[in-house]
């Protein structure tokens, strides 16, 4: 079955319904993944939602996962990549730790921009991706 992105909320539906019907953890999970496939979720999620509908009561478990707190993630967005390429043109000897200072960002962000935009570090300089590869037929 393909995945799709409600396949969790989908799921956790089903767990409900099948909770109603007084069926067991192992058998919960057995009938999601005759269903759901690779895509099931664990067997230990399965009896954390059990716990839940259970503890809930009839009908009044949220199906869909609240909203994240935090920042959202901008260190790849189209725009810090376009300058961060622009700064590895120009400087091609500059570090990741200086790439970081210069896009006030995190060293681990800057080696994950870096990686985005397919350069390599080679010999002190940021290399194109494609050309530090070997091509193999």
């Amino acid at each position: 079955m393909a995945f799709m992105p409600d396949t969790r909320s989908k799921q956790r539906a089903v767990i409900e319904f099948l909770v109603a019907e007084k069926e067991s953890v192992g058998n919960i999970h057995k009938r999601l993944c005759a269903v759901y496939g690779s895509c099931a979720i664990d067997r230990s999620t399965v009896g954390c939602w059990v716990q839940r509908v259970k503890a809930s009561g009839s009908g009044e478990m949220v199906l869909h996962d609240r909203p994240w707190s935090g920042h959202p993630a901008t260190a790849t967005s189209a725009d810090m990549l376009q300058h961060a390429d622009g700064i590895i043109h120009k400087y091609r000897h500059i570090t990741s730790q200086q790439l970081a200072i210069q896009l006030s960002v995190s060293n681990g962000s800057a080696i994950a921009i870096a990686d985005a935009l397919e350069y390599s570090k080679v010999c002190a300089r940021w290399v194109p991706r494609s050309l530090t590869t070997e091509h193999r037929c």
